[in-house]
């Protein structure tokens, strides 16, 4: 494993983001873990979550002109990778996210930030991967409101099983900072009472 995946994995089990027990997820799985990117909450985390993206579009998706977030969490991990992305990369970038509910006044409507062009191109930026049901609701909100293409998704943690399948998006590029088999490996290494575990979930949900 690379040093940035160990250093993101640490990062997130030292700020409290990755916690062990037993957790009944939103797909009503029960899981010996939990992931909240919403316990990332100071600066410095923030930054460090931004620079950990950053790398990652960078690297993968460089022609990104727009991150649009998913509310609520997905908020903020738009705005710190922005951030990090003028910093570390001179590479300039617009957000956009949506409101859960359309305002009926001020502005009005959906959407909230850069409003995309056809020249654009989006990326999907949110924390987790589970099911993939709330990153294509997502990614069909953006192509049904705007003419610029979806290049891809990306998210801190692909937290799909091994018989999970891409829950439709297979048309898009789908890139995490680290996955399911990552954080196995990981936990491996320092040998963690947690990996067996994590390991038969991981094969067996």
């Amino acid at each position: 494993m690379d040093k940035a995946k160990k250093e993101f994995i640490t990062f997130l089990i030292d700020a409290g983001a990755l916690r062990f027990g037993q957790f009944r997820l939103k797909s009503g799985i029960e899981s010996p873990f939990f992931i909240n990117l919403g316990d990332i909450t100071s600066g410095r985390a923030l930054q460090q979550v931004g620079r950990a993206l950053a790398r990652v579009i960078h690297n993968t998706f460089p022609q990104t002109t727009i991150l649009f977030g998913p509310p609520y969490k997905g908020i903020s991990l738009v705005t710190a990778a922005a951030m990090a992305l003028h910093t570390e990369y001179s590479h300039h970038t617009h957000i956009l996210y949506n409101r859960k509910e359309a305002k009926t006044h001020g502005e009005g409507g959906n959407f909230v930030g850069y409003k995309p062009s056809e020249n654009d191109r989006i990326l999907v930026i949110d924390d987790v991967l589970t099911t993939g049901g709330t990153k294509l609701e997502a990614i069909q909100n953006v192509e049904s409101a705007f003419a610029a293409p979806v290049d891809g998704i990306l998210v801190t943690v692909d937290r799909r099983t091994k018989g999970m399948g891409s829950g439709g998006l297979d048309r898009y590029n789908l890139k995490a900072i680290v996955t399911l088999p990552d954080v196995i490996e990981y936990l491996e290494h320092i040998d963690s009472p947690h990996a067996a575990e994590m390991k038969t979930f991981y094969e067996d949900v």
